[in-house]
């Protein structure tokens, strides 16, 4: 190994990257079959529920199997980032982080392509897998009243959420595709920080504090709207800033800070951990 680049060796990073993989692949492996399960039972019984040729065919116009997949994605991908520094829960697995060889950044950088990257992969994988599944469950009932569809192609649940219940005349939110799947990206972000500053019950804990943030900017804004705001002018306006590409063109640019802020401060505070203290402050 390359022990004159401290930053970025190609050997060690691949060393590492294979280092977490085989020490996690149970905890990688159950949940990556359990996004499989989840899956295939979603879309057998949505084929159950949606058996009629009618029924059937409305629901895919509307692409109502993507928007219910990338849903289920965008939870997916914030719990899989929480897991990402799972390791630095307990003493042991800090040791074994911080002693190992490779540098700090590429530690960030395998557990952002497992834990992020990966999973989102190995979500679209399931994902097909399961609609396969459902296929080959369902094929034998088929008939003139219990219709099961062909393969679906899941690549574009993400960008489809968006184009449910937008107007086309809407030209300022055309772009909400995009938008969404920064947004994706940035939640995966914050997860992330949330990872690095509370390893045990990331998830619950990143999920805590961000709707008591939400809350108390309402308890803050809301009464500064009721009190001095005048809701006919604040329509009007938002109606405007939408249809001209304003809502758009803010939306983002701030997923985009986001994305920036949340890594980066993942990245920063991943550095300052050591193998005694979980405290981020230090």
């Amino acid at each position: 190994m390359n022990t004159v680049n401290q930053v970025f060796d190609w050997s060690r990073f691949t060393a590492a990257l294979r280092k977490e993989v085989v020490e996690n692949s149970r905890a990688l492996l159950f949940t990556i079959l359990c996004i499989y399960g989840l899956l295939t039972l979603i879309m057998i019984l949505g084929n159950l529920t949606t058996h009629s040729a009618t029924n059937v065919a409305d629901a895919l116009a509307d692409k109502m199997p993507q928007v219910m997949v990338g849903s289920i994605m965008t939870v997916v991908v914030c719990v899989a980032a929480s897991m990402s520094f799972m390791n630095l829960r307990t003493k042991t697995g800090r040791t074994s982080m911080m002693t190992s060889p490779s540098s700090t950044f590429e530690k960030f950088l395998v557990n952002v392509l497992i834990y992020i990257v990966g999973l989102v992969v190995a979500f679209f994988a399931c994902a097909q897998l399961a609609d396969l599944t459902r296929i080959a469950a369902l094929w034998f009932f088929r008939g003139d009243n219990f219709v099961v569809p062909g393969p679906i192609n899941f690549l574009t649940c993400i960008s489809d959420i968006a184009k449910v219940n937008v107007p086309t005349e809407v030209t300022g939110l055309r772009s909400m595709g995009v938008i969404t799947i920064l947004g994706l990206i940035a939640n995966a972000g914050m997860y992330l920080l949330g990872s690095v500053v509370w390893p045990r019950l990331s998830f619950l804990k990143t999920f805590a504090v961000l709707y008591a943030i939400e809350f108390c900017l309402f308890l803050i804004v809301a009464p500064l709207f009721y009190f001095f705001g005048d809701f006919n002018s604040f329509m009007t306006w938002l109606l405007n800033f939408v249809m001209n590409n304003g809502f758009s063109i803010s939306m983002l640019i701030f997923v985009c800070v986001e994305i920036v802020l949340f890594f980066g401060l993942a990245w920063y505070l991943f550095k300052r951990k050591d193998v005694i203290s979980l405290k981020w402050w230090k």
